[in-house]
């Protein structure tokens, strides 16, 4: 058996950003083959030559390790999951957009690790946005809840910037010749703030629409 064979392989949830870059950096760092996980609620934008801010990105990953930096990214675009988990409760309920969209990134994402038998996934959470509320979806409550629900089906949960400074971040992507220009896209909820309780009872109200999504799709798609 080549030794690639038994190296163990991590999914990064990749915007495109520093952090997520720096955390792709990082899994490579503690010998993990790397696949990038891109998602969007809609469409993303692509700049002239039709590449989009991951896409750049991801191609100065595979400079840095073209032997472990998968040459496949995943994009995944799932407008139905974040529309049941947010949009369709806006008038009924506390809706916390960010909140609904990690679920969704993380639902779609356990799915597409079952479907490929990967068990670890990793994100670019970062210690330095989590200190700010309009980041609840960052804070250390959130990220164990994640992590908890994450070893439901299995997989382990990485985060391993998350106690690291911007400065850290920044010094991360230079070593290894990685632009460190924010290129990923701002929600238009990237500025309010939110309260954590009701954001803890919207976590708590979201997860079983999760957990049925997924187990409804692996019976669509077993």
């Amino acid at each position: 058996m080549k030794n690639k064979d038994i190296r163990k392989k991590v999914l990064v949830l990749f915007s495109g950003g520093k952090d997520s870059s720096a955390t792709a950096i990082e899994m490579v760092r503690a010998s993990y083959d790397v696949q990038l996980f891109t998602y969007s609620e809609y469409p993303g934008i692509t700049g002239p030559n039709g590449d989009s801010p991951s896409s750049i990105r991801h191609k100065e990953l595979i400079n840095f390790s073209p032997d472990r930096i998968d040459s496949f990214q995943v994009t995944k675009v799932n407008p139905y999951l974040v529309r049941k988990l947010a949009i369709e409760k806006t008038n009924e309920t506390h809706v916390v957009y960010p909140i609904a969209l990690a679920l969704a990134i993380h639902t779609d994402a356990v799915l597409y690790c079952l479907e490929k038998g990967i068990h670890d996934i990793a994100t670019g959470y970062s210690g330095y946005q989590a200190k700010e509320d309009r980041y609840i979806e960052q804070q250390d409550r959130f990220c164990e809840l994640t992590r908890d629900f994450l070893k439901e089906y299995g997989i382990t949960y990485h985060t391993p910037i998350v106690k690291k400074t911007k400065e850290e971040v920044m010094d991360i992507l230079e070593q290894c010749g990685v632009s460190s220009n924010s290129l990923e896209g701002k929600s238009v909820f990237s500025a309010v703030p939110f309260d954590p309780e009701k954001a803890l009872g919207f976590w708590e109200e979201s997860l079983p629409l999760c957990r049925e999504y997924i187990s409804r799709m692996r019976l669509l798609c077993p």
